[in-house]
């Protein structure tokens, strides 16, 4: 009998722990610990990931890679001239384009694309993107939208589409001017594309005489040559790989419905794959390998939508970030509660408990992690207070009483059962940004309102668990902001600042000096949203409220230190809630109350980050 080391030249490693590397695929080990047999697998599988900046559809476009993908324009209701570009998590908004236009085609990297035609009506636009700037270029001959496309900036190639008839034509784009190229065998738009210049895969479409069609062609630099068609018509699907014929992908698109459907080209035949989760048309796709690609945006049922999906072969279950249902407070907390905490051990006061009315609780409310009770009451009843620590060790200053209408420099400190009294600012303030610890927190900007009238701050002030003190002050008066960190390393975000109602600036805190950050990408003027936890780049900004008409927001981003990137919403709407994030990562946080009005919500909500983790799996006889 041939043994398991005569086939591949390794014997079968008895081991304490599972392996904890990709060299380990395909190897078999005993773990003498759980006493199985076991080994690493490929995983195959759509997982979500971070929503659009903005929801459109009719896009069936993209460029890059999976980890560094744009796309641009797209409709819904009106046309779009925005370009939002991936980082293999969520989305950021880019250079917008020269107009605004639908079913564009795009080549290129996320620092080198280019992107041509577009409708209605058509046009021979084209344009290059530098990874920040689109600059009119050369245009294409003949003003087409819906075309296919492959290839780079300095060597791509563009064909069929409406002009606005369906063609067959092609043409090819040197980084400075266009030339014919050979016509392919089949009328066709709105289908897919990859490859390179020389060695490009158009599948897929709309086909004449009218149909949605399966035929696949291959270009060699000259002509175009019939092979294996896909298992099934689709038009407007998802696609990816720009590096030859040898492998492509073709997802979701629109049969006689939108599609969940996937397809594997190996540079020979068409197999089926792990399908979407959501049905997808018109989306943007076109980064990536087949290996590794996305689909964003488009439409499911016909209106547009903002969800994205990542396709994945690799040894890693890809776990995609997202919020689960936390437990149920008591009583609603809305219109100002504060929170400290984490999502194990939290705390939420202050504000109301059953509607937008007057005078405010000294509730608390203690989370263990599945169940919400009631904790030590506080002295104060305010909202709009701010607040920062752990559990055990928080501390809540400031807020506004009603009446008499003023706002308060009162501080108390929470031992996990009872509040004391902690010193007193030296400005009275509420929507101020709070973070730090009980012995090192900060106090940072707000609203000081000697009645009748707010004066928004921009002062700071340090604790050190017994006094305030005088800090740097903010750039810029603001109130209503997110904040989170520590006392030299603090972030905030959003906000409301003179004379906007609201605020889209971002700043960090080095211990000495405030900077200015990229600002936040959804609704970048928001205020009264959550933000946590204490580090500067993992900072997760949720919910809040936009003018003019302030509603309650699901929107949720994150900031790595550098850049702000989509993550999946929140099931529930929230303003005025405030985060739990006295931890060192976003997946440690919850949210908890908040507002839409009229009575609020008691409702939390916990959120993990995205993970991966080694497709390791038993072998069993069964």
């Amino acid at each position: 009998m041939t043994t398991y080391k005569e086939i591949f030249g390794k014997p079968v490693k008895v081991l304490s722990t599972d392996l904890d590397n990709t060299s380990a695929t395909g190897q078999i080990w005993y773990n003498s610990t759980s006493g199985k047999f076991k080994s690493l697998l490929v995983n195959s599988a759509w997982v979500s990931s971070g929503h659009m900046v903005t929801t459109r559809r009719a896009i069936s476009n993209g460029f890059g890679a999976q980890t560094a993908g744009v796309t641009v324009g797209g409709y819904d209701p009106g046309y779009f001239n925005v370009t939002e570009e991936y980082n293999g998590s969520g989305w950021s908004s880019g250079g917008a384009y020269p107009v605004s236009k639908y079913y564009m085609a795009s080549a290129g990297t996320a620092t080198a694309g280019v992107a041509a035609g577009g409708g209605d009506p058509v046009v021979a636009t084209v344009c290059e993107y530098d990874g920040s700037t689109w600059t009119a270029v050369t245009s294409i001959p003949t003003a087409t939208k819906g075309m296919q496309r492959a290839g780079t900036q300095t060597a791509s190639i563009f064909g069929g589409g409406d002009q606005p008839t369906m063609v067959q034509t092609v043409y090819e784009y040197n980084g400075s001017s266009w030339t014919s190229g050979g016509s392919m065998a089949t009328l066709r738009s709105y289908g897919g594309g990859s490859g390179a210049q020389t060695a490009a895969l158009f599948f897929g479409g709309s086909a004449g005489p009218p149909g949605v069609t399966a035929l696949t062609e291959e270009y060699n630099g000259a002509s175009w040559t019939t092979v294996n068609s896909m298992p099934a018509g689709k038009q407007n699907p998802g696609f990816g790989n720009d590096s030859g014929t040898s492998s492509a992908i073709a997802s979701g698109g629109y049969l006689t419905d939108r599609l969940t459907t996937a397809f594997d080209y190996d540079g020979t035949n068409w197999a089926s794959i792990p399908s979407l989760s959501n049905k997808m048309s018109q989306s943007a796709s076109g980064a990536g390998t087949s290996s590794g690609t996305y689909m964003a945006g488009g439409t499911s049922t016909g209106p547009a939508i903002n969800i994205t999906e990542e396709y994945n072969v690799s040894t890693n279950v890809i776990t995609a970030a997202a919020w689960a249902s936390g437990g149920t407070m008591p009583s609603p907390r809305l219109n100002g509660g504060q929170g400290i905490g984490t999502k194990t051990a939290a705390a939420n006061f202050g504000g109301n408990t059953t509607s937008i009315t007057y005078p405010y609780t000294t509730t608390t409310y203690e989370y263990d992690g599945a169940t919400w009770s009631s904790g030590g009451a506080r002295s104060d009843a305010v909202s709009a207070g701010s607040a920062f620590g752990p559990l055990t060790a928080g501390v809540t200053f400031g807020g506004y009483q009603y009446p008499p209408n003023v706002s308060i420099d009162g501080t108390e400190e929470y031992n996990g059962a009872s509040w004391s009294e902690g010193g007193a600012l030296g400005t009275s303030r509420y929507d101020a940004g709070g973070a730090g610890t009980l012995t090192a927190g900060m106090a940072i900007g707000g609203q000081h309102r000697p009645n009748p009238s707010p004066v928004r701050q921009s002062s700071v002030e340090l604790y050190n668990g017994t006094a305030w003190t005088g800090g740097t002050a903010l750039p810029t008066a603001t109130n209503a902001m997110a904040s989170g960190g520590t006392q030299t390393a603090t972030i905030i975000a959003g906000g409301a600042q003179p004379p906007s109602p609201h605020a889209g600036n971002s700043y960090d805190f080095n211990g000495s000096s405030w900077t200015t950050n990229a600002s936040p990408v959804f609704n970048q003027a928001k205020a009264y949203g959550s933000g946590g936890p204490t580090s500067q780049t993992d900072f997760l900004l949720a919910g809040g409220n936009v003018s003019p008409s302030y509603p309650s927001l699901v929107l949720c981003e994150l900031f790595n230190g550098t850049t702000w990137g989509t993550q999946p919403s929140m099931a529930v709407a929230r303003t005025g809630q405030k985060m739990n994030g006295q931890a060192a990562s976003a997946t440690t946080t919850i949210v908890a109350g908040g507002t839409p009005p009229p009575t609020g919500v008691n409702t939390s909500e916990t959120f993990t980050a995205e993970t991966t983790a080694l497709n390791i799996k038993d072998i069993t006889t069964s």
